[in-house]
């Protein structure tokens, strides 16, 4: 079976930014996604989902957090949910412009039933933020020793551009690769908007990969190219 590697990723490039004002607090949200997708492949056979977010940061830096989502992978037995806990380190350098980011993220799938070895898994990853004027980049690099279902090291590449046309209305280019284990080599890309008003963002996306049904794995329309909507609401931080 295919890794199942954490939308958790995506939100720990995020949830720092709901500290607006604030760079310590906990800070969380709640969102609606049209299909849980990652790497361009759909982890809830193209159906609507619902997740959510705590994050705890303080002011040098370290934080951790949750995120849980739901996911449907078809078969009998499968998990119906998903926990993603990590934690880490932002650094930040050339005054205040880049930021280095170390982490460690544990998947788990606590409802799972599949027989054989575990989904869970752990990955270790770095990331890199660069803000300059309209433009804010990140490159990312995750490693995890062990895939899911017993399918041995992964290693995943990823790079990001985003311009901002207004304070409220960004555009998105994701590129990014993966390799090693079993059935885990993929390209995927997207491109996208994202508009913020007040407590809500919305996203639409359009997303795709290098994949195609007949090496997909288990759920061949999993791989299609897809237009994902996905809004978010932000809660008020705590402490």
């Amino acid at each position: 079976m295919r890794s199942q590697l954490a939308a958790a990723a995506l939100v720990a490039l995020a949830a720092p930014a709901q500290a607006h004002a604030r760079d310590w607090g906990i800070f969380s949200a709640v969102m609606l996604t049209s299909d849980y997708r990652y790497q361009g492949v759909s982890e809830s056979r193209g159906r609507p989902v619902v997740q959510g977010y705590a994050h705890w940061q303080r002011a040098d830096g370290l934080y951790v957090g949750l995120f849980a989502t739901q996911v449907d992978f078809g078969y009998a037995g499968a998990p119906t949910y998903e926990l993603d806990g990590y934690a880490g380190k932002n650094f930040s350098v050339n005054d205040g412009r880049t930021e280095l980011k170390l982490e460690e993220m544990w998947t788990v799938f606590p409802d799972n039933r599949t027989p054989g070895p575990t989904l869970d898994f752990a990955q270790t990853k770095i990331q890199a933020k660069h803000v300059a004027g309209p433009w804010t980049t990140l490159a990312l690099a995750s490693y995890v020793p062990r895939g899911s279902y017993g399918s041995g090291e992964v290693r995943r590449v990823e790079g990001e551009a985003d311009f901002a046309v207004t304070p409220r209305l960004t555009l998105k280019v994701l590129a990014g690769a993966q390799g090693g284990g079993r059935g885990h080599d993929r390209i995927y890309w997207s491109l996208g908007a994202a508009y913020a008003w007040k407590t809500l963002a919305f996203e639409l996306r359009y997303l795709d990969n290098d994949r195609t049904r007949s090496n997909c794995g288990f759920q061949p329309k999993a791989c299609d190219a897809a237009v994902v909507g996905t809004l978010t609401v932000s809660l008020p931080p705590i402490l």
